[in-house]
């Protein structure tokens, strides 16, 4: 398995997308119990505002098909998502090869 870098670029938020919040949230927090999300976060401090997330997978096919269950990206509040596999040079995530 390798590592994928995912990033999100949110729509503007709404009451609708801080409803659905803790549903996403509760997604995520399966994903990294099960070992599959390494690490994730917001980004922040320019527009529009997202997420990057590292995941394990085999393919950008298998990680999109994963990260399509997300409930942010199935409501429509993602307005842009990249799947790319990510090549660590220096450092390491613990679980990525």
């Amino acid at each position: 398995m390798a590592a994928y870098a995912v990033t999100y670029a949110y729509v503007p938020e709404t009451e609708e997308m801080v409803a659905v919040r803790p549903t996403h949230v509760d997604f995520l927090k399966g994903l990294h119990e099960q070992g599959t999300l390494l690490v994730s976060g917001r980004l922040t401090e320019a527009e529009p505002l997202g997420a990057l997330l590292i995941i394990k997978g085999d393919s950008v096919d298998e990680v999109a098909s994963i990260m399509d269950g997300d409930p942010f990206y199935a409501g429509g509040f993602v307005a842009e998502r990249t799947v790319r596999k990510w090549n660590i040079a220096f450092g390491s995530i613990a679980g990525a090869e």
